[in-house]
């Protein structure tokens, strides 16, 4: 099974933010965000099969890099490294990364947010059609385009459209994405998708899946249903958990 390749949207535990301040002191859960090094380790579950996954980041000033294998039993493994850029000034957030692996594939992808408490979000992204294994699950010769709403230093709504503009399948994930602070420890994200196109068989697809993001301080726990993944005929579920330092 073949994932995508990096879509133009940070993941929630790939979000960086300034440290945010409670009072006179730092709230706990939202100061997580500004951890320099997250380690995840994620297991994608399909009928009769399992596969592995161990990717580490870590955050240089504005620039984050990242190393990651990929392992199943059928055989499928490679390694993969890539960096990100994040330049933010006042009302602009543009994001640049590109990623390779030892498949030969290569990545890249632009995103940005345009405006305040409410912004516009713009992406793009391309590869080499090489195959990739990897984190993230929307199609990969895409356009995004969304809007978002932060209602407060933590908690935000999203919700945006990645649709494919090259290889003429008219797949498109759109998400609706809900991140809110439970306390001062404690977090949570829902990504609801829903996805519509053509899959490898030619059937037209239309499926709604459910992605869960659990926050802590120091650690974060993210499990997804993923019907159709990649828009083929059989579903997954994702879980992983990560640590961050």
């Amino acid at each position: 099974m073949r994932a995508q390749a990096p879509t133009p949207t940070p993941s929630p535990e790939a979000e960086q933010s300034p440290e945010p301040v409670v009072g006179d002191k730092p709230d706990p859960v939202e100061n997580a965000d500004g951890f320099k090094s997250k380690l995840t380790f994620g297991i994608y579950f399909t009928p009769g099969h399992q596969a592995y996954d161990l990717n580490l980041r870590h955050q240089f000033g504005q620039f984050t890099v990242w190393i990651a294998g990929y392992d199943a039993p059928n055989g499928d493994q490679l390694l993969r490294t890539g960096a990100q850029w994040d330049y933010k000034k006042a009302w602009f957030h543009f994001s640049p990364s590109a990623e390779v692996a030892t498949t030969k594939a290569v990545s890249g992808s632009l995103y940005a947010e345009f405006g305040y408490n409410t912004y516009a979000i713009v992406g793009v992204a391309r590869t080499n059609l090489k195959d990739f294994f990897d984190l993230y699950w929307d199609p990969s010769e895409a356009v995004q385009l969304g809007v978002g709403h932060k209602i407060s230093s933590y908690d935000r709504i999203q919700a945006y459209t990645i649709f494919d503009v090259r290889l003429h399948t008219g797949q498109q994930n759109t998400h609706v994405i809900w991140r809110h602070k439970l306390n001062r420890t404690n977090g949570i994200t829902f990504d609801a998708v829903f996805k519509s196109g053509h899959g490898d068989s030619g059937e037209y697809i239309r499926a709604a899946g459910i992605g869960l993001y659990y926050d802590r301080p120091h650690w974060f726990w993210k499990l997804y249903f993923d019907p159709h993944v990649n828009f083929s005929d059989h579903g997954m579920v994702r879980t992983g958990v990560g640590w961050k330092f």
